[in-house]
């Protein structure tokens, strides 16, 4: 319910349009941010992959030269084919190596493209290789190892004769080598390391960007520290321009672009950082960023003024009403900084001052009109009881029994001095059934051991005050209908006790014939009224009474017994006579 009211109130609303109106704009800001970012992405990773893509060709053709040179000497060189006849003799057998190796040293005299090239017989694993350049023994010896490693263990099925595989000769120093069989029984191979053919790439403009070699499996083969353990996706090595990938090495960002060098196992990658090529987007996201922050400072500074000059005194105008409706009406609004609100303030003040006074009048009307209502009622018991009264005497008149009428006389005049305190509000519960006896008196002495009666009051409860006349119609109305001349007595049953706190229970009980169904419905629905000819006057009007003085506080319920008669239950506050001067 509460959060049900803040959607509702005008300080969420302004909160919410302000909100509609920011968080678009800022947005948009970051949208065109995001837009600019890729499209600048986008363009540096075109123009480097366009170099990737021409520096792939350039190795492709180079080792391709290669290749064709090795497939040449294995199909035109005497040498190679006198080789496989010459083992025997072991001084031609080395004469013709040393021409073969003449002849591949001449050609690299004006090729560079491969580092070293080699022969290996596979009947005598001999090795023999042309010169290698070298910083270090320790590199020569594990370049020649490496060779050997891999002819040695070949197949003559295996990817080296159909393709230029990368091998790793040293820690973290990777080479690619190609073998040709020249079907003697010898292997023409060439080896060239990976980092020389770096040399030419690095004159490619990548800022602080770096180019690499990368394997089938996305592992960096040279560089290799630069992206720590990440793996690249190959499957974005094509030759799209629009093709690229994005890793996060610490707290940088590479935007990567790759190309597959045909004829190899390796991939040409260009790495380029992502803060170099939107270095001119900083400022512009410093823009974002500070338009953000003002626009949440201008919130707040926008939701304080509102509050002062809108919003409090707002408040303050609902809470003085809340409380002008609970009734406290001596709430007073305070004047306000705005002159509309002071207007509004001082008008309510006026408002409540006169709703106050005119709320006192109703107030002392409405008790005036209740009195006089109660007292009305009250004194309509009187006249009706007179009547049936009277009815008794006529009654007993007609067979001229003097005895009775003398005692019905007595009797009437002990009641009827009862009745005449019509000046009070509130009688004793003593008072009350010392009254009622009078009045079940009267009624023996019309019919003579046929009523029987029995009272019943607890401790205290003789002292608790009830409005005058309060039972009698009960009494009257149990032996006007349940009355019907039975085989036993009519006995009469009133229980008075004090079941709770600040509570006092009536029960009134018969062995009568009851209430007929449809009274007893119309009693127990609550639309019970009294008939216009003056029937069950009674019952009503102790009905109004007990609404009109005790309200909600009284209950009124009515039943009949298993075995036989009526049942009425009345349940009202205890209160002493003195409590009800107020009434």
């Amino acid at each position: 319910m509460k959060l049900l009211n803040i959607k509702h109130s005008l300080r969420f609303k302004l909160i919410i349009g302000f909100v509609t109106i920011a968080v678009p704009l800022v947005g948009l800001l970051l949208y065109n941010n995001y837009y600019a970012s890729n499209t600048i992405r986008e363009q540096v990773a075109d123009s480097n992959k366009n170099s990737m893509i021409l520096y792939s060709h350039q190795i492709e053709a180079s080792l391709n030269k290669e290749t064709n040179f090795l497939y040449n000497i294995a199909l035109e060189d005497p040498n190679i084919a006198a080789l496989s006849q010459l083992r025997e003799n072991t001084d031609e057998y080395y004469l013709t190596k040393a021409r073969i190796l003449n002849t591949l040293t001449r050609y690299h005299r004006f090729d560079k493209s491969v580092d070293l090239q080699f022969i290996y017989s596979v009947k005598t694993r001999d090795l023999f290789n042309t010169p290698i350049q070298t910083s270090s023994y320790e590199e020569l010896e594990s370049i020649k190892t490496t060779i050997e490693k891999v002819v040695t263990g070949v197949k003559p099925d295996s990817d080296y004769f159909r393709e230029w595989k990368a091998i790793e000769y040293g820690q973290e120093k990777y080479a690619l080598i190609r073998l040709v069989d020249t079907g003697d029984g010898f292997y023409l191979g060439a080896f060239v390391e990976l980092e020389n053919l770096m040399i030419p790439l690095d004159l490619i403009h990548l800022e602080d960007g770096f180019a690499s070699f990368v394997n089938s499996r996305g592992e960096l083969i040279t560089n290799t520290s630069a992206i720590g353990g990440h793996l690249l996706d190959t499957s974005l090595a094509s030759e799209s321009n629009e093709v690229y990938q994005v890793i996060n090495k610490d707290d940088r960002k590479y935007v990567v672009v790759m190309n597959r060098i045909q004829g190899t196992d390796v991939i040409l990658g260009a790495f380029v950082p992502e803060s170099q090529m939107l270095k001119n987007l900083y400022h512009f996201r410093r823009v974002i960023v500070l338009i953000s922050i003002a626009a949440f400072i201008t919130l707040i500074i926008y939701l304080v003024y509102l509050n002062d000059i809108i919003l409090k005194p707002m408040n303050n105008l609902i809470r003085g009403m809340r409380r002008i409706k609970h009734g406290d009406w001596d709430t007073r609004l305070h004047s306000s900084k705005s002159k509309e609100f002071a207007i509004i303030n001082e008008t309510f003040n006026g408002m409540a001052s006169e709703i106050h006074d005119l709320k006192i009048s109703v107030y002392e009307e409405q008790i005036k009109a209740h009195k006089a209502e109660l007292k009305h009622l009250q004194l309509q018991i009187n006249p009706h009881f007179l009547l049936n009264s009277i009815n008794i005497v006529y009654n007993l008149a007609e067979i001229k029994n003097y005895g009775v009428i003398q005692l019905m006389c007595m009797n009437l005049v002990k009641y009827f001095r009862f009745t005449t305190k019509t000046n009070q509000v509130a009688v004793t519960i003593a008072e009350e059934m010392e009254h009622m006896e009078s009045y079940i008196k009267i009624q023996q002495v019309r019919f003579p051991e046929r009523i029987t009666y029995a009272f019943r009051i607890a401790d205290q409860a003789e002292h608790a005050a009830i409005p005058p006349l309060l039972i009698q119609p009960f009494i009257e109305n149990a032996i006007k209908y349940g009355f019907d001349f039975m085989d036993h007595p009519f006995h009469i049953e009133i229980d008075i006790r004090l079941p709770g706190e600040d509570q006092l229970e009536i029960m009134i009980r018969d062995n009568g014939n009851g209430f007929p169904d449809d009274v007893l419905r119309q009693l127990q629905s609550g639309t019970f009224k009294a008939s216009r000819d003056g029937q069950h006057l009674g019952i009503s009007n102790v009905q109004y009474r007990l609404k009109h003085i005790f309200g909600q506080k009284a209950s009124l319920s009515f039943d009949n017994a298993p075995e036989a008669g009526a049942r009425i239950k009345i349940v009202l506050p205890f209160r002493t006579v003195e409590q009800f001067t107020s009434y």
